[in-house]
């Protein structure tokens, strides 16, 4: 029986579509990482890698409209596999009925076309068997000839990685992973090496690669690079490996103008300090920039309720999911997020409406987890008071706006100074609602990626802006890693866990 599927082009995805970090094979939040490298214990061998995939694959599902799925994921990742095996297949093939799931063929013309890389026939047969009679939804770069593509996007990464000895970009990264002042002109030069290898290879005509990478710098010499042996001797491993790996899971949603999603632990986009992507929001004109600073003095944070909610999102199956997206809670959450996202520049009336609707939304999804099972909820729940903040980001500055529990007609401000061009710099506001190590169902928004021109000076209006108005309290800039409202969650404590 022949496969049917559709074509898709960037242009009809969702504007809201998202590609998932979490599923690349090489994913582990920070802290783990720096627990593997230290220990040294293989990614292989991570016992907690299966429970954080599956939450993160959930968070996909649940709140994003689409998810574009790369094909290996599709079939080397066991989450994946796992929710289109068994009684889970019927649930699978409506996801991709619906559109929920679309399929990125790399090469292949059509989901039914075996893949170039080795994939055992067991895995292989139970893909085909889930997309029979199924029209799958599939989407490439170009469905007549990608190779103009793949050497783009291969040379995106290539001059990124070879730009890491710019003076901007080092400052920028020593200040974003906020390594001790001692270390910091080590990473710098360590940075300026991996320039240099980058250089290297490409006196032999050839872009570098993630694993080119990974041998040289992170890895132990010989090991399989897949199965993520990590190498403490080597400096900045963990630094680095998250690096290469932002860097080059931005490549595709960069090039379908859609969005990464961010895992929990993991940092975002924004602190690779690229100016350069193709989905960036248009340049901000002077008259742009101050109606930006007017908006943000219109801020004002809703206060979310404290509730009994459910701890995690691996929690739910697959049929959870589904029953969640049917609900009226989850459309209202959706509509509210495309409305911020088609709408960016008018973040002061819309964020609250986000953060109220994703409250609602989890307290809907905890209710009918727990109608649903029989033994008893305490061990699923636990009591959470979400809290919300909006972080800025331009160029490798840092602005957070947060609540004041204390006061809540009142803002708290934290600033983290980083190197911010005289001239075109990046600006980035995320929305997050922030998670505990009691409950998991927080996110991160990247709702806006724009330009400015004189960032520096940009920066130091909006700082101002905000300093004279007795709305917003300033804390010191030591206090940004220690403020309780900066840091709910003892997983987060790094600046660029918040961007």
């Amino acid at each position: 029986m022949s496969i049917e599927f559709e074509k898709l082009t960037a242009r009809r995805l969702n504007p809201g579509a998202i590609i998932p970090q979490g599923l690349d094979n090489q994913w582990a939040p920070t802290n783990a990482l720096k627990q593997l490298a230290r220990n040294g214990i293989p990614l292989i061998s991570w016992k907690g890698r299966k429970k954080a995939v599956l939450s993160e694959w959930r968070r996909a599902l649940i709140y994003a409209p689409q998810v574009v799925v790369n094909r290996v994921a599709l079939f080397n990742n066991s989450v994946v596999v796992d929710d289109y095996s068994g009684e889970n297949k019927k649930h699978f093939q409506d996801l991709l009925k619906r559109h929920i799931v679309v399929d990125y063929l790399l090469t292949e013309d059509a989901p039914d076309q075996r893949p170039s890389f080795e994939i055992a026939d067991e895995k292989w047969f139970k893909w085909l068997d889930v997309i029979q009679d199924v029209k799958v939804p599939c989407i490439r770069l170009d469905w007549e000839k990608q190779d103009d593509d793949f050497r783009n996007i291969a040379a995106v990464f290539h001059n990124y990685i070879q730009s890491l000895n710019m003076a901007d970009r080092t400052e920028h990264l020593t200040n974003a992973f906020k390594l001790p002042k001692k270390l910091r002109r080590n990473f710098r030069e360590k940075l300026i090496e991996v320039a240099s290898f980058a250089f290297d290879v490409a006196s032999q005509g050839k872009n570098i690669s993630r694993s080119d990478l990974y041998k040289k710098f992170v890895c132990v010499d010989g090991s399989i690079i897949d199965e993520g042996h990590y190498d403490k001797t080597k400096p900045f491993a963990v630094e680095l490996k998250e690096i290469f790996d932002l860097r080059y899971t931005v490549n595709l949603p960069d090039a379908l103008g859609r969005y990464a999603f961010t895992p929990k632990g993991s940092p975002d986009r924004t602190v690779l300090g690229d100016v350069g992507q193709a989905n960036l929001q248009n340049l901000l004109s002077e008259n742009r920039v101050s109606e930006f600073i007017n908006v943000l003095k219109r801020m004002q944070f809703a206060t979310l309720s404290e509730a009994l909610y459910l701890k995690g999102l691996d929690l739910l199956s697959l049929g959870d999911v589904l029953s969640i997206r049917n609900t009226d809670e989850w459309d209202r959450y959706i509509a509210s997020l495309n409305s911020l996202l088609s709408n960016p520049m008018e973040f002061a009336e819309k964020v609250d409406d986000v953060a109220s609707m994703f409250t609602k939304l989890n307290r809907k999804i905890t209710d009918l987890k727990i109608a649903n099972i029989k033994k008893s909820s305490g061990e699923m729940v636990s009591r959470w008071q979400p809290g919300m903040m909006i972080v800025v980001a331009i160029g490798g500055a840092l602005m957070q706006l947060s609540l004041d529990s204390t006061d809540t007609s009142r803002i708290l401000v934290q600033t983290l100074s980083g190197p911010v061009s005289i001239g075109i710099a990046p600006i980035a506001i995320n929305l997050k609602i922030t998670a505990t190590e009691r409950v998991d169902l927080g996110i991160s928004i990247n709702f806006m990626r724009s330009k400015v021109n004189q960032g520096r000076e940009v920066w130091q209006e909006v700082k101002a802006a905000l300093q004279n108005d007795p709305h917003f309290k300033f804390l010191n800039e030591d206090d940004f890693r220690t403020s309780k409202d900066a840091d709910q969650s003892k997983n987060e404590n790094d600046w660029n866990k918040y961007i």
